[in-house]
C-alpha cells in the first residue's frame, strides 16, 4: 500500500465543497471521478488569491528574460545567494543531514542511518533540501529542480506512513523489516515540515508544470495528515512550539478543510498558553539554553506573522509577551553581542534577532542600537544584569567590544538539553572569551557527548572525582514557580552574587557537600571569586575546581598556585589563586585518560580540539575556602596585579589582600552565609562581603559593603551602603 493513508473520498469529503470556487471539485466528487477532483482541487489552489504566503508564486518570472531575480517580500537575499552546488547534489539524491552528506543514488532510504546517529535519520526528513530546491528554482527557473522536488517528495510521501496509534517519537530499529517507515514521523520532524520547509516548497514550485495536480494534491493529502497528527500528539517545551506552529499553518494556508478552523483555534492556544509555560517572567525559556531559547521564540514569532498576514485573530497582548524574550537575548548578551553557549546551546548573535525585535518594538532604542551595531538608536544603559528566575547573573563594566563581563549560573537545572553545570562561569573581556563554555556536541552517545554534558567540562567544581547529578527527577522539578535562594547586589561600583549547589555529586547522588560560590566584582577590573566546599559529615574531600581557557596556551605562575593566559593577538586573563597550603593548580589539555578533559567541541563537524584547562586541587575537611582573583589583562600589558596574600580568619571566612602594580592593595573579605563576621585584617562587617581598597600612602580610596552592614576598620566604625563611597579616610 502506498502512502498517504488519506484516501481520495476521505479527502475531498474533509473538505468545505460548498466554498466558492470549489464548484467543479464538488462536481467531480459527486461522479466519484477522483482524478477529475483532484485536477479540479490543483486548478483551484493556483487560481485562488488567498490565504497569503510572504511571498507570492506568481511574482516568479522566467530569470531567463531578465538580469536578476525580482525581489520578493520573504527569502529575496537567500534566492540570490542560494548554493546553486548544494541545489544540484540535491537533484543528484546527495542529501545531507547534521552536516553529513549522503550519497543515495537513485533511490532515498528514508529510513537510513549511515553514522549511527539517530538524529541524522530524524532530521533528514525535515527536507531542508527542499527548499534550496525551490530557491535554486526561482533564481534559475530551470525545471530540473521543479522534478527533483516532485520526485522527492512523491516518493517520501507514498513510502513514509504516518503512524497509526502512536505518537511516532519511539525509535524502532525494525521499522523497515516488511513494516511502514515509522522513524520519520516524530512530532518535532512534523512541526518543523509544516511550519517551516513544506509550506516554502509548495509555494515555491506552485508554478512549476512539474508540480503536477496528482503532485499537488498528494502534498496536500500528507499535510492533513500532519495536522491530524498534530493534533492528537504534543509534547513540551521547545518542542510544543514547532508542533504547534506547524499546525497553525497548516490550518491557515488551508481553510478549505473543516478541521482547519480547530488546527487553527487550538494552535494559537497552544502556542499562547506556553508564552506564559515555558517562558519565566524574566524572559529566559525554561530549557536554559540559549539555542533553544530562539527555537521557541522563532516558533513563537512564525505563528504571529502567518497569522497577521493572513488577518487572524490573535491574543491582544501576544506580541506584547515576546518583548521580556528579547530582552533577555539582548541582556544576557556579551559585550560583543553574542550570548553565552548555555546548556545545549550555541553562541548566539543577538544581532539578527534584535531586528527580528524591531519589528514589533520599533520604539526600543536599545534594541535598535544592538541590531544596528551602534549606527542608529541608544546604547543600553543597565549594566549588570540579574534574570532570577533563571538564575543567570551578568556583571558587566559595559557595552564595548574592550568592557568586561562575567556570566554566573545559579539557577535550576532546566526543562531540558541540561548540563551538569550549576555555579559555572563564562569570562569574557577585550573582545575575548577567556573562561568558555563547551556548548552543544551531537546528540550521540560518544565520550565527546558524555563530556560535554558533564560537571568536567564547565567552570565549577567535582566533589572526590564525582560530578554533580541532577538528572533523573520528574522534568517538572527542574522549572521553578519562583527564584532560587541567591544573593544578587549590583552597583555602579561593584557587584556581588551568591548561589550554593547541594543536590548531591556521583551517581549516588552523595550529598555530603554543599558548594556555595561567591562572586565579588570590584569594578572595572578584578573579579574575587570564592568557591566554599561545606562538608557535612566529618570526613576529608577531594575538590577539583576547573577554568577551561579559550587560548592556545596557558602558563601557572605564583608557586603553582596562579594561571594566565598567553594570547599574542588579543587579550589575555589572569587566575590568582588565593587557596590553602596544600592546594595547587594544574594545566591539562587534550586528555582522554583516565578522564576525559580539556576538549571543546570545534572544527569540523563531530570533532572536539583540545583546550587549556586550570584544574585547581584542594582537600579538606569541614568548609574549605579556595579563592580565586580573577583579572582581565589588555592586549600586549602585562598584569595589573602584582601578588596576591592570604589571610586566613577562620572556617566559612575568606579573606585576602592583593596587591597592584600600580601600588594601591586591595583588602576582601567574604564570608559563607552563616558564618562571620567577614574580616580582612583591620577591616571587619558583618556582611557576606566587602573590599577596601588602599592607596599608595595607606589611605582609604574607596570602600563597600554588599548590604549595607557597618564596616569596621581598628576599632572606628564606618557607615557604608550599598554604593562605593568616594570619600577618602584617613590611614
Amino acid at each position: 500500500m502506498n502512502g498517504p493513508r488519506l484516501g481520495d473520498l476521505t479527502f475531498f469529503n474533509a473538505m468545505y465543497l460548498d466554498r466558492p470556487g470549489l464548484e467543479g471539485v464538488r462536481d467531480a466528487v459527486g461522479r466519484a471521478d477522483w482524478p477529475g477532483a483532484r485536477r479540479e482541487l490543483a486548478t483551484y489552489l493556483r487560481r485562488r488569491e488567498s490565504p497569503k504566503w510572504f511571498s507570492n508564486w506568481r511574482d516568479r518570472e522566467d530569470p531567463f528574460h531578465r538580469q536578476e531575480v525580482e525581489l520578493v517580500d520573504v527569502g529575496d537575499e537567500a534566492i540570490e545567494k542560494v548554493d546553486l552546488d548544494l541545489a544540484n547534489k540535491a537533484v543528484r539524491n546527495t542529501l545531507t543531514s547534521c552536516k553529513v552528506e549522503q550519497v543515495f543514488g537513485d533511490t532515498i532510504d528514508w529510513e537510513l542511518n549511515p553514522i549511527d546517529y539517530r538524529e541524522w535519520t530524524w532530521q533528514l526528513s525535515r527536507h531542508p533540501f527542499w527548499v534550496t530546491l525551490g530557491q535554486a528554482y526561482w533564481k534559475t527557473g530551470d525545471e530540473k529542480y521543479a522534478q527533483a522536488f516532485v520526485r522527492q517528495m512523491t516518493h517520501w510521501a507514498e513510502n513514509v506512513m504516518v503512524p497509526v496509534g502512536e505518537d511516532g517519537n519511539s525509535w524502532k530499529d525494525d521499522a523497515r523489516m516488511g513494516s511502514p517507515m515509522t522513524n520519520c514521523w516524530r512530532t518535532i520532524e512534523c512541526g518543523i515540515r509544516m511550519g517551516q520547509t513544506w509550506p516554502y516548497a509548495y509555494h515555491y514550485f506552485l508554478s512549476s508544470p512539474s508540480f503536477t495536480d496528482d503532485a499537488i494534491c498528494l502534498m496536500l493529502k500528507s499535510m492533513v495528515e500532519h495536522a491530524r497528527h498534530l493534533m492528537r500528539w504534543t509534547r513540551s517545551g521547545n518542542w510544543l512550539t514547532m508542533e504547534a506552529n506547524g499546525m497553525y499553518h497548516v490550518g491557515v494556508l488551508f481553510p478549505e478543510f473543516k478541521e482547519a478552523d480547530e488546527w487553527r483555534c487550538v494552535a494559537m492556544e497552544r502556542q499562547y498558553k506556553e508564552l506564559d509555560e515555558q517562558v519565566y517572567p524574566d524572559g529566559a525559556q525554561i530549557e536554559l539554553s540559549s539555542g533553544y531559547h530562539q527555537v521557541s521564540l522563532r516558533n513563537f514569532v512564525m505563528t504571529y506573522n502567518i497569522a497577521q498576514l493572513n488577518a487572524q485573530p490573535v491574543p491582544e497582548d501576544f506580541a506584547a509577551k515576546l518583548e521580556r524574550m528579547y530582552d533577555y537575548d539582548l541582556y544576557l548578551a556579551m559585550p560583543d553581542l553574542r550570548m553565552p553557549a548555555l546548556n545545549d546551546g550555541g553562541w548566539t548573535d543577538v544581532r539578527p534577532w534584535m531586528r527580528n525585535a524591531l519589528e514589533f518594538f520599533p520604539e526600543r532604542e536599545d534594541f535598535k542600537w544592538a541590531a544596528t551595531e551602534g549606527r542608529e538608536g541608544k546604547r543600553p544603559t543597565t549594566l549588570s544584569t540579574a534574570f532570577l528566575y533563571a538564575g543567570h547573573f551578568v556583571m558587566r563594566t559595559g557595552w564595548t567590544p574592550d568592557d568586561a563581563y562575567l556570566f554566573f549560573d545559579g539557577g535550576p537545572f532546566g526543562f531540558g538539553h541540561q548540563h551538569e553545570d550549576k555555579l559555572n562561569v563564562v569570562i569574557y573581556s577585550h573582545g575575548k572569551v577567556h573562561a568558555t563554555d563547551p556548548g552543544n556536541y551531537p546528540y550521540d552517545d560518544s565520550q565527546w557527548r558524555k563530556y560535554v554534558l558533564s560537571t568536567r567540562a564547565h567552570n565549577t567544581v567535582m566533589v572526590d572525582g564525582h560530578e554533580q547529578n541532577q538528572r533523573g527527577k520528574p522534568r517538572e522539578q527542574y522549572v521553578v514557580s519562583e527564584p532560587l535562594p541567591h544573593t544578587w547586589v549590583t552597583q555602579p561600583s561593584f557587584d556581588f552574587v551568591s548561589a550554593s549547589y547541594e543536590d548531591g555529586y556521583g551517581p549516588e547522588r552523595d550529598r555530603s557537600v554543599t558548594h556555595t560560590r561567591s562572586i565579588l566584582f570590584i569594578k572595572p577590573d578584578l573579579w574575587v571569586m570564592t568557591d566554599f566546599l561545606e562538608a557535612n559529615d566529618g570526613q576529608e574531600h577531594g575538590y577539583e575546581s576547573m577554568f577551561h581557557l579559550d587560548t592556545l596556551k596557558a602558563d601557572v605562575v605564583g608557586n603553582r598556585k596562579s594561571v594566565e593566559t598567553r594570547n599574542r593577538d588579543a587579550g589575555n586573563l589572569g587566575i590568582y589563586g588565593v587557596i590553602p597550603e596544600n592546594s595547587e593548580v594544574d594545566i591539562i589539555s587534550g586528555q582522554e585518560e583516565p578522564v576525559v578533559q580539556g576538549w571543546i567541541p570545534r572544527g569540523k563537524p563531530y570533532e572536539c580540539q583540545p583546550l587549556p584547562t586550570a584544574v585547581y586541587l584542594a582537600t579538606g575537611s569541614g568548609v574549605t575556602e579556595l579563592t580565586y582573583v580573577i583579572c582581565p589583562i589588555a592586549k600586549g600589558e602585562m598584569s595589573p596585579v602584582s601578588y596576591v596574600e592570604r589571610l586566613s580568619p577562620g572556617s566559612g571566612l575568606a579573606a585576602g589582600r592583593i596587591a597592584m602594580k600600580d601600588g594601591r592593595s586591595v583588602h576582601y573579605g567574604m564570608r559563607l552565609p552563616g558564618s562571620g563576621p567577614a574580616r580582612s585584617g583591620a577591616f571587619e562587617s558583618d556582611c557576606d562581603a566587602f573590599a577596601v581598597i588602599e592607596s599608595v600612602q595607606g589611605e582609604v580610596s574607596s570602600m563597600h559593603t554588599i548590604d549595607g552592614q557597618p564596616l569596621t576598620r581598628q576599632g572606628a566604625s564606618v557607615e557604608v551602603g550599598h554604593r562605593l563611597l568616594e570619600k577618602f579616610l584617613s590611614a
